[in-house]
C-alpha cells in the first residue's frame, strides 16, 4: 500500500471518528434540551396552584382570614398519598402596614402547618393541624381530606383594635407543599419530578382600618 493511498484511509477514519463524535454530542444535546423541557412543563403545571375565595373580617376582636387553595392535587401527589407517604401543605400568611413615605411595617408573618397521612390499614385519612395540634380530623373520603388541606377558615391574625385607626393594610398569602417534611427518599424524586408538587404565588388582600 503507498504511503498516499494509507493517508487517505488515515484520514477518511479521522473524519469518521470526528462525524461520529459530533452525532454523539447531538444526540446528547437533544436528549438535555428534552430533559429541560420536561422539568419546565412539570415546573409550568406545579405553577398552576392557586388561592380563591380570600377575604377578611373582624371576628370577636380579631382580624380574621379565609381562603382555599386549588389545582393541587395531581395524580402523581395523589399516588404519593394513597401509598401511605404523609404530606404537609405549608401556608404563610403576613400583615403589613402600608406606609407611602417609608418602608411598609411588617406586623405579622404567620407559618401554619395542615398534615394528612393516610392509613393503609384502616383507609383512613388523619389530618392534624400546627395551630391545634390537640384536634385530629379523621376520614374514610379522599374528597373530604382533600377540602380540608385546602380550605382555612377564620384563621386569626392579629388583634383588629391593635391596628391604627385610618391605617392602610396589606395581607399577604402563600401555600406550598412543605420539602422539609418529606421522608428522605422522596425529596431528591421532588426535585427531579416536581409534577407532584407546588408553589403559589403570593396573593395580596388591601384593606383600611
Amino acid at each position: 500500500m503507498s504511503d498516499l493511498l494509507f493517508a487517505e484511509i488515515t484520514l477518511l477514519n479521522a473524519h469518521m471518528q470526528i462525524n461520529k463524535y459530533n452525532n454523539e454530542k447531538i444526540n446528547y444535546t437533544i436528549f438535555l434540551l428534552f430533559f429541560i423541557l420536561v422539568l419546565f412543563c412539570n415546573a409550568t403545571y406545579a405553577r398552576k396552584a392557586g388561592l380563591q375565595d380570600i377575604v377578611w373580617d373582624k371576628i370577636d376582636g380579631n382580624l380574621i382570614v379565609s381562603f382555599k387553595l386549588n389545582n393541587v392535587f395531581s395524580s402523581q401527589l395523589n399516588e404519593v398519598i394513597l401509598n401511605g407517604t404523609p404530606i404537609t401543605f405549608a401556608y404563610f400568611v403576613t400583615l403589613y402596614e402600608v406606609r407611602d413615605f417609608w418602608v411598609d411595617k411588617k406586623i405579622v408573618n404567620i407559618k401554619i402547618d395542615r398534615m394528612m397521612k393516610y392509613d393503609i390499614v384502616q383507609e383512613k385519612f388523619i389530618m392534624k393541624r400546627s395551630w391545634r395540634i390537640d384536634e385530629v380530623v379523621v376520614t374514610n373520603s379522599f374528597a373530604e381530606a382533600r377540602k380540608v388541606m385546602t380550605e382555612i377558615s377564620n384563621l386569626k391574625i392579629f388583634p383588629f383594635d391593635w391596628l391604627e385607626n385610618d391605617g392602610r393594610y396589606q395581607i399577604g398569602i402563600k401555600a406550598e407543599l412543605s420539602k422539609a417534611n418529606l421522608p428522605s427518599d422522596l425529596r431528591s424524586t421532588f426535585f427531579f419530578s416536581p409534577s407532584w408538587g407546588f408553589e403559589t404565588d403570593w396573593y395580596i388582600l388591601d384593606f383600611n382600618h
